[in-house]
């Protein structure tokens, strides 16, 4: 019988299904797996076709006992993966509630201590329920609960220098910048069969997700009201799996995609005559204007939109502080827009090299010294 180990491999840990992509969380995470070089494991908690329906009347508190129900049968499928390896590796997807990172961290530092945790944040979640207005208590045990994991983690992450400085701020603790970003292969792009509007603004995004909802709320209501007063023609296209068409059946600006492809999302970005993103509030950095600015697109964005992108100044993006000069921006991203869409092509490289996950990855581990 042959005993011999294999040396490292890696588990990537995430307490919501990824793997069908759709959101950015999944992006991150997908992206991240695909640039893994070592042997990797995708392990997730898949959501059950009943917790579906019972979201649509915001009956959300059943999902989460059943997640953390799941932590053991999770973490013993990821136990059962580690026994043919010596290097043990295990990075967890910081894009769901804290306590369910913070649990699973304390079973792996019970049962497996020789393993190198890594805790990959997707933004600051003491911010994210702070903005969503929790409860005093939530807010409270998620304050606890995210220093709690920041410190017993072997590498707890940010996702830009921000990030950083707000963590060390709350918390007085050092954390690892880890970008957003988005893998190569996960770039491209395809027209499809589907008809679409010759001119038109996109906002991509899950509407279930508080910052989208505000922004994409602002969008209908008090935006393209405004641009369709000076462009009768222009359309708003609105991604998403969740976004309610019922509750804006009367805006016939709105074009609505559901369940799209990945290529073919990507298609509509960069077909767009510019990407809007009127964002008041919202932790982390935003992977849909990432991707967007790797994919060539226009990007007119609130400071918010754009905080932790480090962008070149000197050319698109355009960002606005008030309403007003953000029609301004409109007004001259429709009328320029083949001249600027090419500067917006020209500069993709750019990104490309600061955000493409195979780079960020490889910069991580040569900074850190871990082999992933």
């Amino acid at each position: 019988m042959n005993n011999k180990k294999n040396k490292t491999c890696v588990a990537l840990v995430c307490f919501y299904q990824a793997s069908k992509g759709g959101h950015g969380a999944a992006e991150v995470t997908l992206s991240l797996f695909e640039s893994l070089k070592i042997k990797k494991k995708l392990f997730e908690i898949n959501k059950n076709i009943y917790f579906n329906f019972l979201d649509k009347y915001k009956i959300n508190y059943i999902e989460s006992l059943y997640k953390l129900f799941c932590l053991i049968h999770l973490y013993l499928r990821v136990k059962k993966f580690f026994l043919k390896f010596k290097e043990r590796i295990i990075i967890i997807e910081g894009a769901s509630w804290i306590g369910y990172s913070y649990i699973f961290i304390k079973i792996i530092k019970l049962f497996s201590k020789d393993t190198k945790i890594i805790y990959h944040a997707h933004n600051v979640e003491y911010e994210l329920r702070k903005n969503k207005k929790s409860n005093f208590f939530i807010l409270l045990l998620t304050k606890i609960l995210e220093k709690k994991v920041y410190n017993l983690a072997n590498y707890g992450t940010a996702v830009s220098n921000t990030d950083k400085a707000k963590l060390n701020k709350l918390y007085n603790i050092k954390t690892f910048i880890f970008n957003n970003g988005i893998n190569k292969g996960r770039l491209k792009y395809r027209k499809f069969n589907k008809k679409i509007p010759n001119d038109f603004l996109i906002y991509p995004g899950s509407y279930s997700f508080f910052p989208n909802k505000i922004a994409i709320d602002r969008l209908i209501y008090k935006i393209l009201p405004i641009i369709i007063n000076k462009y009768p023609k222009f359309k708003l296209i609105i991604t998403g799996y969740d976004f309610p068409l019922n509750k804006f059946r009367n805006y016939n600006f709105i074009n609505y995609y559901k369940n799209l492809k990945k290529d073919e999302l990507n298609y509509l970005i960069y077909k767009s005559k510019f990407l809007l993103a009127p964002m008041s509030k919202g932790p982390g950095t935003k992977l849909k204007i990432i991707e967007a600015l790797m994919l060539g697109s226009i990007i007119i964005s609130s400071k918010e939109g754009m905080s932790g992108i480090e962008i070149d100044k000197i050319n698109p993006p355009f960002i606005f502080l008030n309403q007003k000069k953000m029609h301004q921006i409109i007004n001259y991203v429709i009328k320029n827009n083949k001249k600027i869409k090419k500067i917006s092509n020209k500069n993709k490289s750019f990104f490309k090299k600061k955000y493409l996950m195979e780079n960020i990855l490889k910069n991580f581990s040569k900074k850190n010294d871990i082999n992933l």
